[in-house]
């Protein structure tokens, strides 16, 4: 696995070192056709004949969105969207995943991360065609870009296989895309500062990560050896194990990131108020800005359209929710805007949200040990977070339920996400036995002490009111 590791970190690095030459192609077509063959030589480079599964992925959802749209009736327009979310979350779960089934080979690790970035874009694109044909016309947030005006069938395919992002991401919409080929904003801009820094960021964690993982393997969580030792050493030795696993996917995707921004993929200027997955929330003066060269190098550009792991947000935020829309938050944007936002039931929202997140990583137990148990310690937190609330600015409480509710954070995932590592039911299980369960009734217990404060409380507050 390491060796394949290293493997992966070299593709990503010669695809950010071609992004110095890719971005000073002025073309747009002949720019389209580069990116598409440097990003389909890529897979096919980690995936051998499995290259076959992105491909088959990309060609059916390029036909479904290309005749079901808004050229032909309204009815095929409503269906499009639904369409390509259902057959690539299908083809994802059922003939990818279980493709051992079927007689074939198991598609190597990478493919996976291919196929399931895939499984985002392109019912993303046509959620985003969907959007744009019912969108009004004086659509702030630039629904109906001129990016949807004509998508063609090699469009699609130009989209999909792009070198930017189609290792392991970020997701970008379609119109990011296009606004890299089509708008003036990537050639007022260098993106070498922010990359070097980032790249120094990946050298250290790479060196934090192979020392840690040499410490901390997870899988010394299933030796006997590990069950002799006291109690407080297993609890503690989640956390190392934990810290060495978000080390690795900080590694990926920071690179993937680095591999957008040397493209010039994601440059917005500042003053549009760009955000992670969506892009500017101010697309009318996009269109503005990018009639007025001269004006474009007096304004200061980011690449925060693709910025999808804010490592210091992540580490240092005492909450968990905060934490959540800080990781891979570009993949957190498509499942609020297309699953959240749209799930006919409110209040099945966050369930149905965090359970396809967990299918779409695999079917896999640890996946759904991580995930899924995240909604039962946020009341817990938003308990806390009351009594964080009701102290004094500035006061030693206030710092002191901030230094809890960052402790209380750090455990619940680092508890869960051991499992994650872990992957398999019997694994998991005996690591939480190893523990005697201890974070599930560790949790059940601060939860009732809190819930019976807060009662208290509340009746203390009842009380003095009714006495003024």
């Amino acid at each position: 696995m390491l060796w394949n590791d290293v493997i992966y970190v070299l593709l990503l690095l010669f695809s950010v070192a071609i992004g110095l030459f890719y971005r000073k192609i002025e073309r747009p077509h002949v720019k389209q056709w580069i990116g598409t063959v440097i990003g389909f030589t890529l897979v096919a480079c980690i995936s051998g004949l499995s290259v076959v599964h992105p491909i088959i992925t990309v060609l059916i959802n390029a036909i479904i969105i290309t005749n079901l749209s808004w050229k032909y009736e309204y009815i095929y327009l409503m269906k499009c969207h639904l369409v390509s979310l259902y057959f690539s979350f299908f083809y994802l779960l059922v003939i990818f995943r279980l493709s051992d089934y079927f007689g074939l080979s198991n598609p190597p690790t990478y493919t996976n991360l291919v196929v399931m970035i895939l499984t985002l874009k392109l019912p993303g694109l046509a959620f985003e065609i969907n959007s744009a044909a019912t969108a009004p016309t004086d659509n702030n947030q630039g629904a109906n870009s001129e990016a949807f005006k004509k998508i063609s069938f090699m469009d699609v395919i130009h989209y999909s296989f792009g070198y930017m992002g189609v290792l392991t991401g970020p997701y970008y919409r379609y119109r990011t895309y296009w606004d890299s080929l089509y708008r003036p904003f990537s050639n007022y801009v260098d993106p070498w500062p922010l990359t070097y820094y980032k790249l120094k960021q990946i050298a250290a964690f790479i060196v934090l990560f192979l020392v840690m993982n040499h410490l901390f393997p997870s899988d010394y969580t299933q030796t006997v050896e590990f069950e002799e030792h006291c109690f407080f050493y297993r609890f503690f030795y989640m956390y190392p194990t934990f810290a060495s696993f978000r080390l690795r996917m900080f590694i990926g995707m920071i690179l993937a990131e680095c591999v957008c921004q040397m493209s010039g993929l994601g440059a917005y200027p500042v003053c549009c108020q760009p955000v992670p997955g969506l892009g500017p929330r101010d697309y009318k003066k996009i269109e503005e800005l990018s009639l007025n060269h001269d004006r474009i190098k007096k304004e200061q550009q980011d690449f925060e359209t693709v910025h999808n792991m804010n490592v210091w947000e992540v580490e240092f935020s005492p909450f968990v929710r905060h934490t959540m829309k800080m990781w891979n938050t570009c993949i957190q944007y498509w499942m609020a805007v297309c699953i959240y936002k749209r799930f006919p039931h409110k209040g099945l929202r966050t369930v149905a949200t965090l359970t396809l997140s967990a299918l779409w990583h695999g079917y896999s137990a640890g996946y759904y040990f991580c995930i899924c148990q995240v909604p039962f310690y946020l009341p817990f937190e938003d308990i806390c977070i009351k009594f964080y609330n009701q102290c004094e600015e500035n006061g030693y409480g206030k710092k002191i339920w901030k230094l809890f509710l960052w402790w209380a954070k750090l455990t619940c995932m680092a508890y869960l996400g051991v499992p994650f590592q872990l992957l398999r039911f019997q694994e998991i299980i005996h690591f939480y036995k190893s523990l005697f369960f201890s974070g599930h009734i560790l949790g059940f217990v601060a939860y009732l002490v809190l819930w019976i404060l807060k009662v208290n409380f509340l009746k203390q507050s009842q009380t003095e009111h009714k006495k003024k």
